[in-house]
């Protein structure tokens, strides 16, 4: 699945969940090429919707400006030209590479779950980005998938201000299933590991076994239905993506080991243990400046 041309910045293998391609990489920028590499194997058509888990919001627009961003889409850059984008730039923070990508013309709509420390305020779930092109992006910000498959949730609620903006057409969200339509349009699962944090202070904790059952395995009630897993809208999720990319973040983490923790857990209490850990490096040392 990862040409030769990019395995000096991909180290990892491509492992497979429900039969969908998992792409583990280091920092959060680098989805941007995976999108490209899908796009030229078939995978999912470009532009491209995301689904994604992030504790932030990397959503603002790119530091350097869009000059480069622009040459590329309109003179259909190569994958070459992608990367030193990505390495030259993009944001360091790995806080810019969505609007990015809406800029390339790899990425159409986002759906994005944070963790409860960055969700934004309640009077802006929805953010529109008029591209160069006046191509116009919707970004839906929500919470946390228990809160938000729950009564007043944006899964939940007809009245919910995501809902007129057009959340469960993106999504191909049915509540009443619950789940998902069948010709749903795929989409890119996207999961940065610091979504499974805590910050204190200085300090970065990890979810315990106590989060994850509270917030995975807690049944959520809605007008729809009595009791939903927001486990089962994960792996839902999975099952109707195209593919999975998973930024292991160790700087936003609390260190490599810390990251490399958190995605055993993840691996372990929601992907039913099927990526093969002995494979993975959640850190290297990769091609392009390690910041």
């Amino acid at each position: 699945m990862i040409p030769d041309y990019a395995k000096d910045i991909y180290p990892n293998p491509v492992q497979y969940i429900y039969g969908k391609p998992v792409f583990v990489f280091r920092d959060h920028r680098w989805t941007i090429p995976v999108i490209y590499i899908a796009g030229e194997k078939k995978l999912l058509k470009i532009p491209a919707k995301i689904v994604i888990f992030d504790r932030h919001k990397d959503s603002l627009s790119p530091l350097n400006g869009t000059e480069a961003l622009r040459k590329f889409r309109s003179e259909n850059g190569s994958f070459n030209d992608l990367t030193d984008i990505v390495m030259k730039q993009l944001s360091p923070r790995d806080d810019d590479w969505i609007v990015s990508g809406m800029e390339l013309g790899l990425i159409s709509d986002v759906v994005q779950f944070s963790s409860e420390e960055e969700k934004v305020d309640s009077d802006e779930p929805v953010s529109v980005y008029t591209d160069s092109s006046g191509a116009e992006h919707r970004i839906y910000h929500l919470g946390r998938p228990l809160h938000e498959l729950s009564y007043k949730g944006a899964l939940a609620d007809t009245s919910h201000e995501t809902v007129s903006e057009g959340l469960w057409e993106v999504l191909g969200w049915n509540p009443s299933k619950p789940g998902f339509a069948e010709n749903v349009n795929e989409f890119i699962l996207d999961i940065d590991l610091d979504f499974f944090t805590f910050i204190w202070d200085k300090y970065t904790f990890a979810f315990t076994g106590e989060v994850y059952e509270g917030e995975f395995l807690s049944p959520c009630q809605s007008p729809f239905y009595e009791e939903y897993l927001p486990l089962n809208f994960i792996r839902e999720l999975i099952k109707k993506a195209a593919l999975l990319t998973v930024a292991c973040e160790p700087s936003f983490c609390g260190g490599p080991q810390k990251a490399r923790n958190i995605l055993i857990d993840v691996n372990d209490y929601l992907l039913e243990k099927k990526l093969n850990m002995d494979a993975i490096q959640v850190d290297y040392t990769p091609v392009y400046p390690d910041e």
